[in-house]
């Protein structure tokens, strides 16, 4: 039997709450699309049909839901990327269906991502055959819709339907399918971090990219781990990606490929995104970091990081980067040879032991600082101890 997928990605019905920002998507790119543990979940999706039998899969993107290019590119045999104009995502879905159709598929899973659900396609398709449905809808363990749809290729009216309201209907009533398995819904940042977490803990089939080189730590492949570092299980380490020195990683971390956390930062129960560049001596805890923004898990809010220096983005073209990254150098040598030649050597003599005995010390010629009042001595006494905590320690 000729099973083929439409995958469609955009098209959320609500917002969220207190930030106007469109649900399902995150530093303003659909969840969907966003690397989890080396690849994006649309092409993670794609594999786990087409290894249970789909013989093809189109996904379909909304253009205004602003996909970034590693989700377009790269996707696995038998799939391909469709990019539809801003408000025709529906349209040209419904387009994608009349094409499989006429190519002689008889049954076509169609599914909005959305959430992310792990289930096996033959029980799904037997039970959709053995209740002679024209549509069979997929729904969680509490009987909620999760916007999966088994159509029958030759019911053209259905589909139309189905499409043109937006999945939230059908032309004729259909017959249910309830899934017991995994089920995210991939609505917050929230989400999207338990995905994460899950993938590392081994709770789903999202395994990282790259070896296990110690029990829960993964390195992706080209990944460099400076000397210093410290990674506490479980973590992720992205392809390429740079770990500075004195860096620490913790609480099912994620730095995704590309991406680089520079020295003396603390990266505890978050995700830094493809390419993201995170500065010297920070902490970020419990967000999501990437495109120059940083999304927190327990606020809906997205802020914007101008500073380059804290937050960055590098390019996503390899011959761009490779390109920058040599200006930087040619820019920096002229400058550190000019400073040899025109730096003057000051040698100071050393002061006989008489005179360095009969100075006073340096402090001593600075004046006295105000004495702390009483009001500051209570409210920081001398015993008090501030210290951090990260990890399992």
């Amino acid at each position: 039997m000729d099973v083929r997928a439409i995958l469609l990605i955009g098209g959320a019905q609500n917002q969220s709450a207190g930030s106007g920002a469109e649900s399902e998507t995150v530093v303003g790119v659909p969840l969907a699309t966003v690397d989890v543990l080396g690849k994006p979940v649309v092409h993670r999706v794609a594999e786990q049909l087409l290894a249970q039998g789909v013989s093809r899969i189109t996904v379909v993107a909304d253009a205004g839901a602003n996909t970034p290019a590693t989700a377009r590119q790269n996707l696995p045999a038998g799939a391909e990327f469709v990019l539809a104009e801003a408000g025709q995502l529906w349209r040209d879905g419904e387009n994608a269906f009349e094409k499989t159709s006429d190519e002689g598929a008889e049954l076509v899973i169609v599914w909005r991502l959305g959430s992310y659900v792990e289930f096996n396609v033959e029980p799904l398709v037997q039970a959709h055959l053995d209740q002679g449905a024209r549509t069979t809808a997929v729904c969680d363990a509490n009987g909620e819709a999760l916007e999966i749809f088994v159509v029958c290729g030759s019911r053209r009216n259905d589909a139309a339907y189905l499409f043109r309201h937006q999945l939230q209907g059908t032309r004729m009533p259909g017959c249910t399918y309830r899934h017991f398995g995994y089920v995210n819904r991939l609505r917050t940042v929230a989400d999207l971090r338990q995905l994460t977490a899950d993938g590392l803990l081994l709770r789903n089939a999202v395994r990282p990219i790259g070896r296990e080189i110690k029990p829960g730590v993964w390195l992706g492949e080209g990944a460099r781990v400076q000397r210093g570092a410290r990674l506490v299980a479980p973590c992720y380490v992205g392809a390429r990606a740079r770990v500075r020195a004195a860096v620490v990683l913790t609480r099912a971390a994620a730095i995704e490929h590309h991406a680089e956390v520079d020295c003396g930062t603390v990266v505890d129960g978050s995700n830094v995104l493809p390419f993201s560049y995170v500065g010297a001596g920070l902490d970020v805890c419990q967000s999501i970091v990437g495109y120059r923004k940083i999304a927190p898990l327990k606020r809906p809010v997205e802020v914007e990081v101008t500073d380059p220096k804290l937050v960055g983005m590098a390019s996503e073209h390899a011959p761009v980067r490779v390109a920058s990254k040599a200006g930087a150098l040619f820019a920096f040598l002229p400058m550190q040879l000019i400073r040899g030649v025109l730096a003057k050597k000051q040698c100071e003599q050393e002061p006989d032991l008489a005179s360095a005995i009969s100075a006073p010390a340096a402090a001593l010629r600075e004046p006295l600082g105000q004495p702390p009042s009483a009001h500051n001595s209570a409210e920081f006494p001398a015993n008090m101890v501030v210290a951090r905590r990260y990890g399992n320690e």
